[in-house]
C-alpha cells in the first residue's frame, strides 16, 4: 500500500508541476520571431517616420509613456506620428539601433541606442548643434499582433548635459 501511495503522490506532483510550468509565458519560435519583428518594425517607424508601417503595427489606442519624466503620454498612432515629426525636425539625422531584444510572453524588452545631432528646436529650447548618444530601454507590450503600449526609460539628465545645458543644484533655503 505504501508503494501505491508514493507512486500516486509522485504522479500528483508531476501533474501539478506540469500545470504550473505550462502557464509560464509560453512563447514558441514563431511567435518570438513575430514579436521581435514588430519591435524592429517599430524602430523602422522611428527612424523613417513611415506612417504606413505605423498603421499596421500599432493598435489604434496605442499609448507611449516616458517613465519618470514630465513628458505627456502619446495616445494613438496620429499623436505618435506627430511626435516623430517633431523629434525628427529636432534631430534630422536621428538613428535608433536595437542593441538587444528579449521576448517574454507578450512583452519585448529592447535596449536601444539613440544618436542624432540637435539641429532643430525642442519646444522652447533652441537647437544646440550638439551630437547626442543615449541608451534607453523600451518595454513594448503586444496584443493580438499589434503594439498596444510602449514604455521608455532614458536618462534625461544625460540628454540635457550632452546638449550643453548645465544642471544647477537648488539654492539653500534659509
Amino acid at each position: 500500500m505504501k508503494k501505491y501511495s508514493l507512486n500516486l503522490f509522485l504522479a500528483l506532483i508531476l501533474f501539478t508541476a506540469g500545470l504550473v510550468l505550462a502557464d509560464i509565458n509560453p512563447v514558441n519560435a514563431e511567435s518570438r520571431g513575430d514579436m521581435e519583428s514588430l519591435a524592429k518594425q517599430s524602430i523602422i517607424v522611428w527612424n523613417t517616420g513611415n506612417t504606413a508601417i505605423a498603421n499596421q503595427i500599432y493598435a489604434p489606442d496605442f499609448t507611449m509613456r516616458w517613465v519618470d519624466q514630465d513628458i505627456p503620454d502619446i495616445n494613438g498612432v496620429t499623436e505618435l506620428m506627430d511626435y516623430l515629426s517633431f523629434i525628427r525636425k529636432a534631430y534630422p539625422d536621428m538613428k535608433i539601433v536595437a542593441d538587444h531584444l528579449n521576448v517574454d510572453g507578450d512583452t519585448v524588452i529592447a535596449r536601444i541606442t539613440f544618436t542624432g545631432t540637435n539641429m532643430g528646436p525642442i519646444g522652447d529650447m533652441p537647437p544646440t548643434n550638439k551630437k547626442l548618444k543615449i541608451s534607453a530601454v523600451w518595454i513594448i507590450y503586444i496584443k493580438e499582433g499589434v503594439i498596444t503600449e510602449q514604455l521608455d526609460y532614458n536618462n534625461r539628465a544625460s540628454i540635457l548635459t550632452q546638449l550643453g545645458f548645465t544642471l544647477v543644484p537648488p539654492a539653500d533655503e534659509k
